[in-house]
């Protein structure tokens, strides 16, 4: 018996394991133990058909992938198995972060992976069940209450084994629980200018000041404590990333919504442009021109 033969137990159970958490089937290991020997059989019979039906014709093998290597913006670009890969050019390719980002690229779910440092991965996934969204919630130790939905995406932050990971779920916003506190936008239901647009943020979690200035002008002090906070902030209140003015720990911005003008003021936030790497790929400093 060939080595692929004897070796179908412990790949199927492997493979079962998977599939059981993935789609949060009421099995326990015993369970998933004895039905990886029951197919064994009959995989084994498949396998061997296979064996012997097989033709001397050459292996094919699947190309080796090409990187695409942007000089000037130092990101190395390569496209494999339907995933895109975006890597900085001085980040170790051994790195926490790339290590993370090529374990994870197994998964069906993921399109790109960004790794602008180290310790720093940004991963965009389209999960197709609330099972399978909720699986990469827990897999990074993300709260599904700390999870913001814009448009028909939902990002979040999490961490593990010491890479910070910005995870945005692609058409994934229908996943989310309706009894969930997910941040929607500031344009979920609607009103009038300055009191209406006060009325609006003081929702949201992380304002800790507001103050109208007159019936057009408002000015609203957040403690965003991640990129993602941020950079939702700046694009609920149509804020240019090159607007965005750093003093001290604080970051200053002028926006609008409803008619009304929103001074934005971050505290805290400043530190958040201290890896300017990563603060471009969340968008919050503006990208290179020619």
């Amino acid at each position: 018996m060939s080595q692929a033969l004897r070796s179908v137990p412990a790949r199927l159970q492997g493979a079962l394991d998977l599939a059981v958490t993935l789609l949060a089937l009421p099995l326990d290991a015993q369970q998933t133990r004895a039905l990886a020997l029951e197919l064994s059989g009959p995989v084994r019979a498949l396998l061997a058909e296979a064996l012997a039906t097989a033709d001397d014709a050459p292996v094919h093998y699947v190309p080796a992938p090409e990187t695409e290597v942007d000089e000037r913006a130092g990101v190395a670009t390569t496209e494999y198995a339907g995933c895109i890969t975006h890597i900085a050019t001085d980040v170790d390719h051994d790195s926490p972060a790339a290590t993370l980002a090529a374990q994870l690229r197994r998964h069906h779910d993921v399109r790109v992976t960004d790794i602008p440092s180290g310790t720093y991965l940004g991963l965009t996934i389209r999960p197709r069940t609330a099972t399978a969204w909720q699986w990469w919630l827990e897999k990074f130790a993300i709260p599904a209450e700390s999870v913001t939905v814009q448009g028909t995406h939902a990002y979040a932050m999490g961490e593990v084994d010491g890479v910070a990971v910005h995870l945005c779920g692609e058409d994934t916003a229908v996943l989310v629980a309706d009894d969930v506190r997910a941040r929607r936008g500031l344009d979920f239901d609607l009103d009038t200018p300055a009191g209406t647009v006060a009325a609006k943020v003081r929702r949201q979690p992380d304002v800790t000041g507001i103050e109208i200035r007159d019936a057009h002008t408002v000015i609203v002090t957040v403690g965003a404590t991640s990129p993602v906070e941020w950079q939702w902030w700046l694009t609920q209140l149509s804020v240019p990333a090159k607007s965005v003015t750093v003093e001290g720990t604080t970051a200053l911005a002028t926006g609008s919504k409803d008619g009304a003008t929103v001074h934005l003021r971050g505290e805290g936030v400043g530190a958040l442009y201290g890896d300017q790497a990563v603060a471009r790929l969340m968008g919050l400093i503006a990208p290179a021109t020619p």
